[in-house]
Order: C-alpha cells, then structure tokens, then sequence
C-alpha cells in the first residue's frame, strides 16, 4: 500500500514546487508593472536647455625685459689676428653694457668661440692645371657669441647701435618678456570667462530666454605672441575682449626702434543653463 501511495506523493512535490515558483514569478512581475507605471516627475521627465558659448580674450602688454642675442664674427687669412680681433670686439661690447648700461655680469652669456676655415673657390679646369688649390686657406671665420638680457627696456636702441659699431654681425634674435606673465594670464583668462558669460546673456535674451548658472567650464591654451606696432603692420585681434594693460616702463613707442607689445590671449567654453 505504502509503495503504490509513492507516485503520488511524488507528483504532489512536483506540483507544490511549480506552484512555489510560480507564485515568485508572478511577484516579480507585478513590482516590475508597478515600477514601470509609477508617474515621473515634471522636472525629471523635463529636459534641461543649455546654451555653450566661448568667451575669448586679448591683453596686450609692455615687455619690461629684453633679451638680445648676437655674433661678432672676424675674418682674417692669420688665424691668431681673427681670434684677437674677435675678442676685442666681445671685450669691448662686455665693457659698455656693464659700465653704461648698468647691466650686471650675471646677466651676460658668451659662447664658445668657434673658428672655422674657409678654403678657396676652385672651379675643375683650374684644378686640374694647378692654378688653383682647393685646400689652400683664403681666410679664418671666428666667430663668438653673447646673449644679454636687459632689465631697463629703454636701453634696447642703444645697445644694437653701439653692438654694430664695434663689430658685431649678426643680431641673431631679439625676444621681449614679461615677468608678470602668470598675472597677465591670469587676467585674460578672467576676462574671457566675463565674455562668455556676456556673450550667452546676450544670445539667450535674443531668444527670449534667461540665463542660468554655468554647467560645465572649460579653459582653452594661452596663446602669447609678440606684436610690434611702429609700422602699424598687421593687427591680431580676439572677439569679445581686448584690454591694455598698464606700462611700467613708461615707453611711448616714440623711438626710431619702437617697442611693440606682447598679446596675451585666452579661452573659456562655457556650458550655460536657460530657462
């Protein structure tokens, strides 16, 4: 008897066990229909209106320091002629800086003197019949360098004036500095987030909108260049704002070799809610 009551006790676990899974099943289901229905709410089924604009800036700014780098080269067929004809023009250009110029030692570099030979110009016949020897030395090229950073910028003229009486040849480059340059930086990156910040009131009151608070900010590169105006050459300008910042060296670009001004420019992108 107990042997025949097995299969259905049997199905009968199998049945409860459907049941149980089942019964879970139809829980889950009806939370999920719950959930799924439940009503959203007007600001989070509302999309935020944003408006991103770039707010760009340019200041311009008097260098207060020059650094000036040059070469005295020295041509002579004795070598040893060359090298003393070189160092006195290096000797004697060292000697005005500091004496006239007030410069200080710690701001005079010189280079290493280079010689270099230069051989004569032979064309292939006169080679060949002997009347002419490409080895043979038409002269030696001494040459030296000096870099002088000059903290008095009204001082400039007179430097490349009297450098090229005493012998120098070239004036390999001329680079004007600010030591104030974080702050000018600093400046233009305030100015250009104050233009973008005009700038996106300005767009949003033409939409008959108003302007919300920032979302998302973004600050571009600095771009710093040097742009000389005694010729009124070509101008760079940013778009929204430009200022010019005080000068301290109180240069009126009135000399021959007039000072021009160093621009300093940035960027902020700037992500505006409106409503």
């Amino acid at each position: 008897m107990a042997l025949a009551a097995l299969p259905f006790l049997r199905l009968f676990h199998l049945t409860e066990d459907f049941m149980r899974k089942t019964f879970i099943l139809t829980f889950i289901l009806t939370i999920c229909f719950f959930v799924s229905t439940a009503p959203v709410k007007a600001d989070e089924a509302e999309q935020k209106r944003t408006i991103s604009v770039t707010g760009e800036a340019e200041l311009r700014v008097v260098p207060d320091q020059v650094i000036i780098s040059m070469t005295a080269e020295s041509r002579n067929k004795a070598l040893l002629d060359a090298q003393k004809q070189n160092d006195a023009t290096i000797s004697q250009l060292i000697a005005y800086v500091e004496k006239d110029l007030g410069v200080e030692g710690k701001n005079i570099q010189t280079d290493f003197t280079s010689v270099e030979p230069m051989y004569q110009q032979c064309n292939y016949r006169d080679e060949q019949n002997g009347s002419c020897s490409p080895l043979e030395i038409t002269y030696y090229a001494v040459r030296k360098g000096v870099q002088i950073k000059l903290d008095k910028v009204d001082s400039y003229e007179a430097l490349v004036t009297k450098a090229l009486q005493l012998g120098v040849t070239h004036i390999n480059n001329v680079e004007f500095v600010t030591t104030k340059l974080r702050e000018h930086r600093d400046k233009a990156r305030e100015m250009a987030a104050t233009a973008s910040k005009e700038k996106a009131a300005a767009l949003a009151g033409a939409l008959g909108m108003e302007l919300g608070k920032p979302m998302t900010i973004h600050a571009n590169q600095y771009q710093t260049f040097y742009q000389h105006t005694a010729r009124g050459g070509n101008v760079r300008m940013m778009q929204n704002s430009i200022a010019n910042a005080p000068s301290e060296g109180g240069m009126d670009g009135s000399s021959a070799l007039a000072l021009g001004q160093i621009n300093i420019t940035a960027q902020v992108n700037v992500t505006f809610e409106i409503h």
